[in-house]
């Protein structure tokens, strides 16, 4: 989920098992010589996540890596079963007030600019839309309120 700490915690992590660390979204935007959102607005979600579903095969490749998915990767199954072939899925939980502070605003994330309320009620209702999905696909959960080094310590705790 946005604002759960994906990239800062699996760079912590990447880099205290000596791993290299893939981050999906920043790989998509290298790509395409531009941002998530500006793709969402040209291509559209479904343009995107067809970006996004080439990019996880791709990270997948890399050897002994931490990959950072965005928070819609585990909807789709093709990237879940990429991703469980080449590894363990870990569903980073957070609250919806703890992601609306970390995130500030909405600028730059399509997906809640589409939906009403506050950021945090609408982070509350993206959260409870995709936690079956997050489910599902995780092989562990860990809650990823406290501090980065805390969150990547509970994840080293579970085993990789």
């Amino acid at each position: 989920m946005m604002g759960s700490g994906k990239s800062a915690v699996g760079l912590a992590l990447a880099s205290r098992l000596g791993r290299n660390f893939v981050d999906v979204d920043a790989t998509i935007e290298a790509d395409a010589g531009r941002p998530v959102a500006t793709i969402f607005t040209e291509e559209g979600e479904a343009g995107f996540r067809e970006r996004e579903r080439e990019a996880i095969a791709e990270a997948t490749k890399t050897e002994n890596a931490v990959i950072a998915c965005g928070g819609g990767a585990v909807l789709d199954p093709a990237n879940v079963a990429h991703l469980k072939t080449h590894g363990t899925i870990v569903w980073l939980r957070v609250t919806p007030e703890v992601a609306a502070e970390r995130l500030g605003t909405d600028q730059g994330r399509p997906v809640l600019q589409r939906m009403e309320g506050d950021l945090a009620e609408r982070l509350d209702k993206l959260i409870a839309a995709r936690a079956p999905a997050y489910e599902t696909a995780a092989d562990f959960t860990v809650q990823a309120d406290g501090p980065v080094e805390q969150v990547a310590e509970a994840i080293l705790r579970n085993k990789l």
